[in-house]
């Protein structure tokens, strides 16, 4: 399988490098607070659990997108600023010749983006009718994206209506925030800018309405050594290496951009 999908998207506005970075920390921080949800809640997961994570992050997205406003408008971008990371690292991994890691509990890279573009264009065929040519997704596949998405916004409501505060009840424990010291420039900039306009506390908050934890939680950024984001249930934390900024960063520079001209 090759990274067939970056000669027919739009390349993306340099402005845009702070927005790219925002939108795969939130892709990354829906997911693991999927993976949150999934340990404490227990609940039922049918295939590999990082999938189901990937499903839980581009559903809430989704929603939010459908929303509208602000929101809605920056959803859709985060959307497409993850699908895009993912087709990059691919191809990034390919022109390095890097072993592909068949053998890993996420499905490869260039899978998770055509799976994103396969929910996006499945969401409102209408509004996306090009995508798939553009990302080079077969018709055949393409013609399954509504079921798919469907399926996938039953199972994120099946999700909140199960395991979601009720109404009137009691909220949980918190999920609080910590932010280590940054150490780079770029960590410095990025970090001011996500605290400026609290879209990571807006994600927290959410959280904590919506889910009633049985334990506190913490999100951390901190420095680690390493690019990563994870889910601790050990610690209970989650944590967000401060390296992962850089990483976004660096790639935003030769990223192609899946979002269409005009919404």
């Amino acid at each position: 399988m090759s990274g067939q999908a970056s000669s027919r998207l739009v390349a993306a506005p340099a402005g845009d490098r702070t927005l790219f970075v925002a939108g795969n920390v939130e892709f990354l921080l829906i997911h693991e607070l999927g993976h949150l949800v999934i340990g404490d809640f227990q609940v039922p997961v049918l295939g590999p659990e990082e999938n189901a994570a990937d499903y839980i992050a581009v559903a809430a997205l989704l929603r939010q997108k459908a929303a509208g406003g602000e929101r809605g408008d920056r959803a859709r971008a985060y959307l497409f600023a993850a699908a895009a990371a993912l087709n990059a690292t691919w191809e990034r991994g390919q022109d390095a010749g890097a072993d592909v890691p068949y053998w890993g509990s996420h499905a490869l890279s260039i899978q998770r983006f055509y799976q994103v573009a396969c929910l996006v264009y499945g969401s409102d065929p209408a509004v996306y009718a090009d995508l798939p040519g553009r990302v080079g997704l077969p018709a055949d596949r393409a013609r399954g994206c509504p079921a798919e998405y469907q399926q996938a916004a039953r199972s994120f409501a099946w999700l909140l209506d199960t395991y979601g505060r009720k109404p009137a009840a009691p909220p949980g424990a918190a999920l609080t925030i910590d932010y280590g010291p940054p150490r780079s420039r770029v960590q410095q900039d990025l970090l001011a800018w996500f605290r400026d306009t609290g879209g990571i506390e807006f994600t927290v908050a959410r959280f904590n309405e919506i889910f009633p934890l049985r334990k506190p939680a913490r999100l951390v950024f901190r420095t680690c050594g390493r690019p990563e984001a994870a889910w601790v249930a050990a610690t209970r934390e989650l944590v967000v290496c401060y390296e992962l900024l850089d990483t976004f960063y660096q790639l935003s520079a030769r990223v192609r951009s899946l979002e269409p001209a005009t919404p």
